[in-house]
């Protein structure tokens, strides 16, 4: 009788360790032929077992879950599962949820960053392995410090949801079902003796860090079986990631340390996570899933480069690359608002050859703008010919195009935060004292600003609410700040702007946490609309 043809293996292992001992019998290709397409490896439906000794973003341990998912081939570890367990607070939360013990695992604020509430030192191998001691942080406001602390912690290698140490079968079965990676360190913690030991931290290990015992485990156990099992369990549920691209060091940002933090806030709430990036993470933008940009903004500024590659990754951002572009040249925000009829104080774009036409019909005193100027740096105030021409000779240097307008002088701006077409905050920004704008910035160096006067939405006169909604409706759907003048003939639009201000006690006096609230859930229905939307080409 003729033998059967052997079936071919529904599993491949991916390995940059050599093909030697007790895998060497099992089907094996390394990153590099796994990468290049060898042998079986583009099949669908194929098992990869991803064994890399690095997950990192960009590594071939990465790209090959990443082209695994592409292939349309099931893999462990996947990559939602990689950026789970290289964040802790995502994995606490996540084996918490799934009824597994850990520490108290509480995290505080250390300016941007956030630090654990316990701190693991380097291992000695001299040291007993049942009693190493841990640092835990004091206090709960000034310095952060860390002191010794009561807890004992040991390690164990889980390989496929089996821990080499006896003492924790359990927890390493419950671990790998919550986050199928191949192989685990876990490090478990003990108060007291006498008291149970508790999962506090979890991360992948490699290949290389096995002994002979962990490598005849890890054979014995690469079953297809066993390999369908940890795929089809559904992956945890894992928080969204918002990137909020934020530098505390600009003095512009439109907000600052304190604001930042209680968006932070508003995304737990919401069981999402927000991380603050800066100008250096454009290359791990992918790695999130809506960008909220807080620095300033611009068509030259590098916030303007996030938001264009978030925009090619169908990524929700706050502010789009649109909205920049449109809100931040005041030559097209006046076409646009004369085109649809928007009442703004008379205005006249003028060149070298205009200006002195357009000035006589605008009337002095008047204000004079440079097309894409931002925080009243480029707003001036001429009294006279004069002045105008002085002001002029100044700006062409630097566009083509001025922008004339008709100074309108009120005791305060009314500020409308939009966002989706709704309003989310109002607020007066009012004039510095003895002076025509909310900024002063005078000879000396010197700089006041006016004060913020929040107020209800209720309290908004409704013509000054419905002009400025039909305002920000020509630029888009994002978060927007406009800016309206009450005068004699009726509510006046000054511009709109992308990036408006949000910051703690100012804006948000009156609406309070529903305003960060409010942005988050944005934040969040967008992304799972996102998700539900064929991707564009």
């Amino acid at each position: 009788m003729a033998e059967r043809p052997r079936r071919r293996p529904g599993y491949v292992i991916v390995t940059d360790a050599p093909r030697s001992g007790p895998l060497a019998r099992l089907p094996v290709c390394t990153a590099d032929e796994y990468l290049t397409g060898e042998g079986p490896t583009l099949e669908e439906g194929l098992t990869v077992v991803n064994l890399c000794r690095s997950y990192q973003y960009l590594s071939k341990g990465y790209y090959v879950s990443l082209l695994a998912d592409a292939r349309h081939q099931r893999v462990v570890p996947t990559l939602r599962t990689i950026e789970a367990i290289n964040d802790p607070f995502v994995y606490f939360r996540a084996l918490e949820a799934a009824g597994v013990e850990t520490i108290d695992y509480r995290i505080v604020r250390g300016g941007r960053r956030l630090l654990p509430k316990v701190i693991v030192p380097e291992r000695d191998d001299e040291d007993d392995p049942k009693a190493r001691p841990t640092l835990a942080q004091e206090g709960n406001g000034g310095a952060v410090r860390y002191a010794r602390g009561g807890q004992r912690y040991t390690e164990t290698t889980v390989v496929l949801g089996k821990a080499t140490d006896d003492r924790f079968r359990r927890q390493g079965a419950a671990v790998f079902r919550v986050f199928p990676v191949p192989l685990l360190k876990v490090r478990m913690y003990q108060e007291d003796d006498g008291e149970p030991w508790v999962v506090g931290q979890i991360f992948p290990t490699a290949l290389t860090q096995l002994g002979p015992a962990e490598m005849e485990l890890l054979a014995a156990d690469l079953t297809q079986e066993r390999l369908d099992r940890a795929t089809r369990r559904a992956a945890p549920p894992q928080p969204y990631r918002i990137a909020c691209l934020w530098d505390e060091r600009d003095p512009f940002a439109a907000s600052d340390e304190e604001t930042i933090a209680k968006f932070q806030r508003a995304a737990e709430r919401q069981d999402a996570l927000l991380d603050v990036i800066d100008k250096e993470d454009l290359g791990s933008l992918g790695e999130y899933d809506a960008l909220f940009i807080r620095t300033v903004t611009g068509v030259d500024h590098y916030a303007f480069t996030f938001a264009q590659t978030a925009e090619s990754l169908d990524m929700p951002v706050i502010d789009d690359p649109q909205s920049i572009i449109r809100c931040s040249n005041k030559v097209f925000l006046h076409e646009l608002f004369e085109k649809h009829g928007i009442a703004t104080p008379r205005t006249a774009i003028v060149s070298r050859k205009t200006i002195a036409e357009e000035a006589v019909a605008i009337g002095f005193p008047m204000i004079v703008k440079l097309p894409d100027g931002t925080f009243s740096h480029s707003v001036k105030k001429a009294g006279n010919r004069e002045q105008l021409d002085e002001l002029s000779a100044d700006m062409f240097r630097r566009s083509p195009l001025l922008i004339l307008q008709e100074f309108t002088p009120t005791a305060f701006d009314w500020r409308i935060g939009v966002l989706d077409g709704r309003i989310l905050f109002a607020a007066r920004y009012h004039m510095v004292k003895d002076h025509w704008q909310i900024v002063g910035r005078f000879k000396t160096g010197r700089v006041r600003y006016g004060r913020v006067e929040a107020v209800s939405r209720e309290e908004v006169p409704e013509a000054v609410r419905s002009l400025a909604l039909e305002a920000a409706a020509l630029i888009g759907q994002g978060l927007y700040g406009v800016d309206v003048k009450e005068s004699d003939a009726g509510p006046l639009v000054i511009e709109v702007n992308d990036n408006p201000n949000i910051v703690a006690t100012d804006e948000d006096a009156i609406e309070r946490d529903r305003l960060y609230d409010t942005i988050i859930a944005t934040f969040l229905r967008r992304i799972r609309d996102a998700a539900t939307e064929p991707r564009s080409s």
